[in-house]
């Protein structure tokens, strides 16, 4: 008989175990991705479904993890998973202090100020890490440093983060501050109104308990009437006059107010100064020739002007829009994202937005960090940035609307790149006009009709809501504007016909014009007698002129199918002359409809 194993001498049994047993922490090879940690169980099986007695508890699902374990990073049906999610993630990508550390020690800023900076640099990430510390030095943090730069220039490319930055930063280190769009103003006077209003209510809700019981000017609490104007620098001054004595009254009382501990921290030094943001002052040359040195110069010009900071955020430096360099104030440059540092942007953005957007819901499925980094990394880095730039509002809207999709989680990549391409089209051209179909006449009958292109849908849409009438007077438009008029007795009289040109034969436009396909030249001005004689011609009827023809007319320009040739109003010796604005894929929608072969009138011109 062999002898069993369990007979072998026991100390021959651990050896063999040590052979075959895998260690539990191996080290990866070099250049592998790190993978997502794998939580461990207390129990290897896990406890019979049964009702527990009377008097017992029974165990939860939390109980059975490792409490040295991060917590998983789907939570379902719970209120308070997304934040124990967004732990998880952020312990995963969230920027080390060793990137950090040599920004802060360049810039020399003290513990103090490094406590109030980190936030925003873990935000941010090291790519924006210069531009936060230039904004610390120029603008202080508003508590120990103060602001060091009558005024200040943000400018870079579009989608680079200027405006988020620096309101983020603002209001973070709790700096007072006004924010002007730039682009919803068309005068100077609308401009110098909305500021006036603004500094009003800052100093309005400067007012503490102690000093509302003070005798306050009632002209502080009247708000200013909508559209007014303050065109002259005089009328302006004199209405910005109470609100910035109510700031430096407010500031001296909460200077000389005593601390609450020996701890507290003092007074802002800053208090009584207002940064007033320009966003988009690329836009301001349209105010007016001096609207850019009148706002740079504020501080200097009126006698309160020390407690205004204006700071332009703009895509181009001031001295290019017309500024003096010698007035230009300092700057602080937002450089490109390269395709790295807006992958990481992105990846921290988009996980902070899908977790704060299923916060409160219950039984929602989150996106993995996975999947997050798919759609980062290969969807808008690869198929949308080509298109849109890195430019991270457009990519964040497009992110937004793919994880918004649940089919794009674990989709293929051809899924992805046609979901993406999409949204780019949406973004930068026509969005899907499949809706304008009429049920039954291309739409949910015609399945089809939904893969084309966006010309296609907007033809077909077009034909559905145009009359016959409509339609031959587009045709006869967009036939003028395309024909030699010295052809139009061969096309269109009774005797003559639809012709085809010789090989070889040349017109008068020359070689150059004959190599032009005819729907890429520019149409030309069609007078109306001839435009009216070829709708007659089309129509084969007698006598079509009449009110319901001018109407159609009218709804045509209307419709910005037709347009005046120069938009100027006809003369009386002149006729009036129209050009046809209408694209192929309509044009030949229309000639389909009417029977007309437009390749036999348009074949060889």
């Amino acid at each position: 008989l062999k002898p069993s194993r369990c007979s072998r001498p026991a100390e021959i049994r651990p050896r063999r175990a040590a052979l075959f047993t895998v260690p539990r922490k191996m080290e990866p090879a070099p250049q592998t991705p790190p993978g997502d940690r794998r939580r461990s169980l207390a129990k290897e099986l896990s406890d019979p479904k049964a009702p527990a007695p009377n008097g017992q508890r029974s165990l939860v699902k939390e109980e059975l993890l490792d409490p040295r374990e991060p917590p998983p990073k789907r939570l379902r049906g719970d209120s308070g998973g997304a934040s124990e999610a967004a732990e998880a993630v952020f312990q995963k990508d969230a920027v080390s202090m060793s990137d950090l550390l040599p920004h802060l020690d360049r810039h020399g800023v003290p513990a103090s100020g490094r406590s109030r900076l980190l936030p925003l640099l873990r935000r941010w990430g090291p790519a924006r890490a210069p531009q936060i510390l230039g904004l610390w030095a120029l603008l202080g943090d508003g508590c120990s440093r103060p602001l060091a730069a009558p005024a200040l220039q943000v400018w870079g490319p579009a989608g680079t983060g200027k405006s988020s930055v620096v309101l983020g930063y603002l209001e973070h280190m709790g700096i007072r501050h006004v924010r002007l769009n730039c682009a919803c103003f068309f005068a100077l006077g609308e401009l110098q109104a909305r500021l006036a209003e603004e500094l009003r209510r800052c100093a309005v809700s400067s007012l503490t308990e102690a000093s509302a019981q003070e005798d306050v000017p009632k002209e502080l609490h009247q708000r200013m009437p909508p559209g007014r104007q303050l065109k002259s620098l005089d009328r302006f001054e004199a209405a910005i006059r109470l609100p910035l004595e109510q700031l430096s009254r407010s500031a001296e009382n909460a200077a000389a107010a005593p601390r609450t501990s020996p701890t507290a921290p003092a007074a802002h030094v800053a208090q009584d100064r207002v940064v007033v943001v320009f966003d988009n002052c690329q836009l301001l040359p349209r105010l007016g020739a001096g609207a850019m040195e009148l706002l740079a110069s504020l501080p200097k010009d009126l006698r309160r002007g020390r407690q205004l900071v204006p700071l332009f955020i703009g895509r181009v430096l001031l001295s290019t829009l017309g500024l003096t360099p010698e007035r230009e104030p300092p700057q602080v440059a937002f450089m490109p994202y390269t395709p790295e540092e807006a992958e990481a942007v992105l990846f921290r953005a988009l996980q902070d937005r899908m977790l704060q957007k299923d916060a409160g819901s219950e039984a929602v499925l989150l996106p993995s960090a996975a999947d997050v980094r798919t759609v980062c990394s290969s969807g808008l880095i690869k198929f949308a940035a080509p298109y849109v730039g890195i430019n991270i509002h457009e990519l964040m809207w497009i992110g937004e609307e793919v994880l918004s999709t649940p089919q794009a989680f674990g989709a293929s990549m051809a899924t992805l790149q046609q979901r993406v391409e999409e949204l780019v089209q949406e973004r930068l051209g026509l969005p899907d006009l499949s809706g304008l179909l009429i049920e039954g006449r291309g739409g949910a009958a015609e399945p089809t009709m939904r893969r084309l292109g966006s010309a296609a849908i907007s033809a077909k849409a077009t034909m559905e809501s145009t009359t016959r009438d409509q339609k031959r007077l587009l045709l006869a438009a967009y036939m003028g504007s395309h024909i030699d008029k010295e052809h139009d007795a061969q096309l269109f009289l009774p005797g003559g016909g639809p012709r085809t040109r010789r090989r070889g034969q040349k017109t008068k436009r020359g070689k150059a014009a004959d190599d032009v396909p005819v729907f890429l030249r520019p149409p030309k001005p069609v007078p109306m007698p001839r435009l009216l004689a070829i709708y007659h011609r089309l129509g084969q009827q007698p006598q079509m002129w009449g009110p319901p023809l001018l109407e159609d007319i009218g709804l045509l320009r209307d419709a910005g199918l037709l347009r005046s040739a120069g938009d100027r109003p006809a003369v009386v010796d002149r006729d009036l002359k129209v050009i046809c604005r209408a694209e192929v894929p309509l044009v030949r929608a229309c000639a389909r409809d009417l029977g007309v072969d437009l390749p036999e009138y348009l074949c060889g011109v």
